[in-house]
């Protein structure tokens, strides 16, 4: 069979509708991502009692298992815990009524988490531990210090490095059509179903990831172009 282009440019249509979906999927577990794995690498920077501990062993498990794992851990086993808490306790909601995107978004945003963590305490520890002391010296404490100095050096380093932790999530979110979420890659498969021309789907969802990505790595490109004017002064 010879490649059919016009149907590869009527699954491309297709799967353009549902960029929101995917931009869903990867930027929330991004925000949280970052929230969350800020604070873990605060804790291990600082290295808190048992609270370092714990989060490094989350922190090496989460990573050392596959993404499409954690969604079906979730997707079947969490989802089957949460009915059995609902029963017990009389509950009206169960796992049935949860919007299925919204277990996506919890078990990417699990490895977006442990990821980001990384990411942010390595940008966090590239400043030079110096840094720390001559701030202390001054009499600022430790949350002023990584607000007003630690945080504002890192960032440059920290920026890129996330923007590719978002490229990351925009490329894992597809696993989603596994659990019956119609994103990119569902939205272009979907077109295929009745002529089997997958081959001609699949490039073009491969089409609009790397459109999408395209724009994030130009985006990252003009911000840390902005960080680097900033840290040397050129820009108010």
């Amino acid at each position: 069979m010879s490649f059919d282009i016009s149907f590869m440019i009527t699954a491309l249509k297709e799967a353009l509708k549902y960029i929101p979906i995917t931009l869903e999927l990867a930027a929330i577990p991004l925000i949280i991502g970052s929230i969350l794995g800020t604070l873990i690498a605060v804790i291990r920077i600082y290295e808190v009692k048992v609270l370092s501990k714990l989060v490094q062993i989350f922190v090496v498990i989460i990573r050392g298992i596959p993404l499409v794992l954690i969604l079906y851990i979730v997707y079947f086993e969490v989802t089957k815990e949460f009915d059995t808490f609902a029963d017990k306790f009389n509950w009206t909601i169960h796992s049935k009524d949860i919007n299925v995107i919204y277990i996506a978004i919890v078990a990417i945003s699990i490895s977006a988490i442990a990821n980001i963590s990384e990411t942010i305490r390595a940008g966090l520890i590239s400043v030079g531990k110096g840094q720390f002391e001559a701030s202390y010296s001054v009499g600022l404490t430790r949350r002023q210090t990584l607000r007003r100095i630690i945080i504002p050096q890192a960032l440059p380093v920290i920026v890129p490095s996330l923007c590719s932790n978002f490229i990351g999530l925009i490329k894992g979110s597809s696993i989603a059509y596994l659990v019956a979420i119609v994103d990119i890659m569902n939205g272009a498969l979907i077109t295929a179903t009745a002529n089997y021309k997958f081959l001609e789907a699949y490039i073009a969802a491969a089409i609009v990831y790397w459109i999408l990505c395209a724009c994030i790595e130009k985006g990252s490109f003009i911000i840390e172009k902005y960080l680097r004017l900033y840290t040397r002064g050129e820009c108010v």
